[in-house]
């Protein structure tokens, strides 16, 4: 899918549990649009996280390796950045390929 997901300002516990249902939605166009085969997050604007902000990015990587996208978390703020290394989540700030197939 050519349309990136961009991140809102602020991912906190007060705004992660609107925006899920709308991230799991847009994966699944992702899939439906077929090419290119991956899950583009722009995460510039993030100028505010916490720990369940975190945890939903990690929800989302995850989902979309479940539906066989790749994962890209593009140009992170650097205050995601922090966030990300403070819990231990800088793999999230890779560029993932979904699992292969057994």
């Amino acid at each position: 899918m050519s349309t990136a997901l961009v991140l809102p300002a602020e991912l906190t516990i007060y705004a992660v549990g609107a925006l899920r249902a709308a991230w799991l939605d847009w994966l699944d166009a992702c899939v439906a649009a077929g090419e290119p085969a991956t899950a583009a997050v722009d995460a510039h604007a993030v100028a505010e996280v916490d720990a369940a902000g975190v945890q939903l990015i990690a929800a989302l990587a995850r989902s979309a390796g479940q539906r066989g996208l790749a994962w890209q978390l593009a140009d992170p703020s650097p205050v995601l950045r922090l966030a990300l290394a403070a819990l231990g989540c800088e793999r999230l700030a890779d560029n993932l390929t979904p699992p292969s197939a057994p």
